[in-house]
Formats: structure tokens, C-alpha cells, sequence
């Protein structure tokens, strides 16, 4: 039996406990007093701990299994169903994240950042919350004729201090839909209306001014699908 049937006829058992009225609301995901989501259950909570960066790989394995994928330093897990990914040298843990960040595949980024994180942590934050509790600053590889190889890609990026353990955060999110078409866009038309359009083509914003009050109010909304923590994270501005 389908999945579509089973919640068809669970809605129909529903009204008829009601009377025939309509079904109750899907209850919220469960909280914490604070407000932030209540705590990971199962192998991602065993992985997204604190003290798991600087620990042997080979423990994490334990946890995960082996790795389906390896692009240069960084090993690729499924975990639940969740793209894990792990950073390491000489089989130490530098960084970990999740390559398909949100509400179903997510981790509490708080915890890795003691100076951070001042505000509640929403289950899928956006950019925009992500830069209010911790800061960071913008860049993307590629804002004008960026060819067919790949999609331009666009990251907040964050350097902790030594209240965070030196931990850093990249979040980041393809060009490839609505809305981060409209958002990248914007940004890079105003820095072409400012700097002109050879500013733009050639890179030049990476060492100069890239206008991050407007990367930061565009990009403000959108969730990024791409988070990872720790140190030794991938240059976005490479």
C-alpha cells in the first residue's frame, strides 16, 4: 500500500474520531525551553558532538560505516538517510556538516560556537540567522559568465576565535533556484552598476569591495543547504 493511501486513510480515521469534522493540525516539532529544537536522536547525534572534531576517524566509522565517497580530504557518509561529510588529515577529524542541511537533516550549530549564538537557533536557520548569531561575511566563486560546469555557488563564512575553539562555520547554497536566482542577481547587478562590469567578470569583488550589506540583506531569507563546522573548511572564495 502506498504512502499517499496510508495518510489518506489516517486522515479518514481522524475526522471520523472527531466527528467527521476536520483533521487536527500535525503537531510541531518538539522544543527546547529555550525555544531551539529539541535534541538529535539516533547516529547523528552520536556524530554531531563537540568533542567528535580532533577524534580518530576510524571511531567515527564505527558510528557511520564506511565512507561511499572521497573527494580530497573530505570522506562522505549516509547517515539516515543524510549526506554526512567529514573533513580529516591523517585519519584526524578537521571539520564535519551535512551536505543537505535542514529540517529533517540538521545538527545544533550552537554548541561548537561558546561566543555565538546569542539568539534562538531555528531548526532550518536561514542565512540571515546564521549571520545575527555569529556574523560572518559572503562571497560567491563566480557572479558573471560562470560557463556550464557547474553551479556558481554563494557562502557565508565565518572565523571563530579562541573562545570557539578556533572553530569556523561554512554555510552555503547552490544557484540554482528560486529564490537565490533573484537574490544573486541583485547583488551582483548593483556591484556591476557600482564597479562596472569587468569588476565583476574578473573576480576583482573577492579583494575588493563586494558590497556585503547587500549580499547580506539578499540572502538574508534563504537557507543555506550546505553547513559544516570545525577547522581546516574548504576557501569559498577560491
Amino acid at each position: 500500500m502506498t504512502r499517499a493511501v496510508l495518510l489518506a486513510l489516517g486522515l479518514l480515521a481522524a475526522c471520523s474520531r472527531n466527528g467527521g469534522g476536520s483533521a487536527p493540525a500535525p503537531a510541531k516539532p518538539p522544543t527546547s525551553r529555550a525555544g531551539a529544537p529539541a535534541a538529535l536522536s539516533g547516529r547523528l547525534a552520536r556524530i554531531f558532538t563537540p568533542d567528535m572534531l580532533g577524534a580518530n576517524l576510524a571511531y567515527l566509522e564505527t558510528v557511520t560505516g564506511p565512507a561511499f565517497k572521497t573527494e580530497g580530504a573530505d570522506n562522505l557518509y549516509k547517515v539516515d538517510g543524510c549526506t554526512v561529510i567529514i573533513g580529516a588529515t591523517k585519519g584526524k577529524i578537521d571539520n564535519l556538516g551535512l551536505a543537505d542541511y535542514g529540517a529533517r537533516c540538521r545538527f545544533p550549530i550552537g554548541q561548537y560556537f561558546a561566543q555565538g549564538y546569542d539568539h534562538p537557533i531555528p531548526e532550518a536557520p536561514s542565512f540571515g540567522d546564521l549571520q545575527q548569531g555569529l556574523g560572518g561575511h559572503f562571497s560567491a566563486d563566480c557572479l558573471r559568465l560562470c560557463g556550464n560546469a557547474a553551479d556558481p555557488v554563494v557562502s557565508l563564512y565565518y572565523q571563530g576565535s579562541h573562545a570557539d575553539n578556533f572553530n569556523d562555520l561554512l554555510a552555503s547554497v547552490p544557484v540554482n533556484d528560486e529564490p537565490v536566482l533573484t537574490a544573486y542577481q541583485d547583488w551582483s547587478d548593483k556591484l556591476a552598476d557600482k564597479h562596472g562590469e569587468d569588476y565583476v567578470v574578473s573576480g576583482k569583488y573577492r579583494t575588493g569591495d563586494d558590497m556585503a550589506d547587500v549580499a547580506s540583506r539578499d540572502f538574508a531569507p534563504i537557507r543555506p543547504t550546505l553547513v559544516r563546522v570545525g577547522a581546516n573548511l574548504p576557501d569559498p572564495g577560491e
